[in-house]
């Protein structure tokens, strides 16, 4: 319980304190006055206090757009180059205020943050287009990168950072489609320039709210800032390059914000979800339908270069936790290994052979998800994997010739497992409770 809460209750104390004698009204007034000092605004006003200033930093930035935007042809060049650095300037003196005075205030920050965010954009792009500087989608973003970067230290804003990301995926995008560009040391460098900032909140507080805001926009931004490295690789590459990502994120979650899940946890959510998804997917023998792999020696380097990188820092996590004692999901950690095993056999000679390690992956993973939800008495991680053995039934099902009795009583079994093992938990859940 932290000294705010502490505070809270004593203060709440103090009229049945008085009430039964045991302090007088001086005294009363004299803790009350010492306490309240310490208390802090809970953190669900806090939340909606910085919800509100982001929304009203959106509203006050695109209002302020369009209504230039409405009047634009009926200035001068000169006029249209003031009007266009206005809400700049306006977005700098609220910010300067924001620091020097209100930087306690999450409100303030996220406010200003996004008003300042969105009025570089704004100011950029209406001198550009008054004075025709370049119409360049990609240095566009840069510039615009560039200048919100300091933002996110000076005003510690989550909205700025979230900002920052979209400009730098947006950007590696149109590099990728334009210029045909992978831009792997423009992304270092973004990530680099970045990083800081979000490592060090994760270090102090890394249950917050705010480190998780951060969290689901880096978990978001990473495998979109990917996507330009899988441009001439075939469709199968991206899958498993996606399927290390959310490897690496399952395992940096379970590293260091320890047992938080679901949306507290953002990177072992996405990491959970879309290693899940790729499995199944890459268990179907569609998925290697594209050109032969055997005839494309660079991908199959590209892809065991990035098995080898993965592996890495795959074992550097698994020891750290191994080191530290902390559980993880080894079905999960063993993608890589699956997927090393699936394609020695494909490259020479094509067939079922991967698909069919694949389908024992998808196994494996469901049943070890199980296993440690059976193990830790959680009924979200059983679920989890009864979900993903029921989803790899369902998807063999559908791509046999089996029967519609065949599948319904596979389905039907299904379920009454499902039933049966919530059940089970419940009551083993009950009778610990009634000291059974």
């Amino acid at each position: 319980m932290n000294d705010s809460k502490i505070a809270r209750q004593i203060v709440a104390e103090l009229p049945s304190l008085v009430a039964q004698n045991i302090i007088d009204d001086g005294a009363a007034t004299a803790l009350r006055r010492h306490y309240e000092r310490q208390i802090k605004p809970s953190r669900s006003i806090s939340i909606g206090l910085a919800i509100s200033a982001v929304l009203g930093g959106l509203l006050v930035g695109a209002g302020i757009i369009l209504l230039l935007a409405h009047n634009w042809d009926a200035l001068s060049k000169p006029a249209r180059a003031v009007v266009a650095v206005l809400p700049l300037l306006a977005s700098i003196a609220f910010s300067c205020r924001a620091i020097l005075r209100h930087m306690d205030s999450a409100a303030w920050r996220e406010g200003c943050g996004t008003f300042y965010f969105l009025s570089i954009g704004a100011s950029i792009a209406l001198v550009s287009q008054t004075y025709h500087l370049y119409n360049d989608m990609a240095g566009f973003l840069l510039v615009w990168a560039l200048l919100s970067l300091p933002l996110v230290y000076l005003l510690k804003s989550g909205a700025a950072f979230t900002g920052y990301l979209a400009c730098v995926a947006a950007r590696m995008i149109v590099i990728s489609e334009d210029r045909g560009e992978t831009g792997l040391l423009q992304a270092v460098f973004w990530l680099a320039a970045i990083m800081p900032f979000y490592a060090r909140l994760a270090w102090k507080r890394r249950d917050s709210l705010m480190v998780t805001w951060l969290s689901w926009a880096l978990a978001i931004a990473l495998p979109i800032m990917a996507v330009p490295f899988y441009r001439d690789v075939r469709f199968t590459g991206v899958l498993v390059g996606h399927g290390l990502i959310f490897t690496v994120y399952y395992l940096a979650s379970r590293c260091w914000f320890g047992g938080l899940r679901g949306l507290r946890a953002p990177f072992r959510s996405i990491g959970s979800l879309g290693l899940a998804v790729v499995s199944v997917i890459l268990a179907f023998n569609d998925s290697y339908e594209r050109p032969a792999w055997a005839s494309d020696h660079g991908q199959i380097n590209g892809l065991l270069a990035c098995l080898i990188c993965a592996g890495i820092v795959m074992l550097a996590l698994g020891g750290f936790m191994l080191w530290r004692k902390i559980s993880f999901n080894w079905g999960a950690a063993c993608f890589p290994f699956f997927v090393l095993l699936a394609f020695v056999r494909v490259v020479p000679t094509e067939g079922d052979w991967a698909p069919m390690v694949m389908n024992m992956y998808v196994l494996a993973l469901g049943v070890s998800t199980l296993v440690r939800g059976v193990r830790s008495d959680s009924l979200f991680s059983m679920n989890e994997g009864m979900v993903l053995i029921s989803a790899l039934v369902a998807c063999r099902f559908f791509d046999s010739d089996y029967s519609f009795v065949a599948r319904g009583v596979a389905f039907i079994v299904i379920g009454c497992g499902f039933l049966a093992a919530n059940l089970v938990t419940l009551e083993k859940r009950r009778r610990r409770r009634a000291g059974i």
